[in-house]
């Protein structure tokens, strides 16, 4: 469990370091993509209009701003950082950050667009429908995943290609 909460702990600060820090030329380029993505995605599901760049208009004097904090980029580094740490072969590993990424973005796209409509409904709406509604379905959906992933592996041929093998001692009390 040290080991675990060690790793990803670490992985938390380099994922983030290299794929969300302003600093980092990395970031910029990835979450520029995500969020212009994202946005286009969501253009998708809303009436035509609606949506121009990155904004999306509720009235003429209030607009939604989907940003680099709600691209779904975080929530996608903590489930990747997760994983990595978590004991697994490379491959499943692999086919699980692609598989989140896809699930956590669509869920991204999904909770914008459910804002959009709580706000649509009523503009007081926002931070019962962004804070709590909306933060909460991305991190049922990262706990999902992860849970999905750890069940999927093949704990017994993944933990001796992952753990090396250790001599037991079987001590017999007559």
């Amino acid at each position: 469990m040290k080991k675990f909460l060690l790793t990803y702990w670490t992985g938390i600060i380099i994922l983030f370091a290299l794929f969300y820090w302003e600093y980092s030329p990395i970031s910029a380029i990835i979450n520029n993509y995500q969020t212009n993505l994202t946005s286009l995605l969501t253009s998708f599901s809303l009436k035509e209009g609606m949506m121009e760049a990155h904004r999306i208009f509720i009235t003429e004097h209030y607009a939604l701003v989907i940003e680099k904090a709600c691209n779904g980029m975080i929530p996608y580094l903590f489930f990747l950082a997760s994983i990595l740490a978590f004991p697994s072969t490379i491959m499943h590993k692999v086919k699980w950050a692609i598989m989140g990424y896809l699930f956590i973005s669509a869920m991204n796209i999904f909770r914008i667009w459910f804002v959009t409509q709580f706000v649509l409904q009523s503009q007081n709406n926002f931070s019962l429908a962004h804070d709590y509604l909306g933060n909460g379905l991305l991190i049922l959906t990262g706990l999902i995943l992860f849970t999905s992933f750890i069940k999927t592996r093949n704990n017994n041929k993944e933990a001796k290609e992952v753990l090396p093998q250790t001599k037991q001692r079987v001590q017999v009390t007559v």
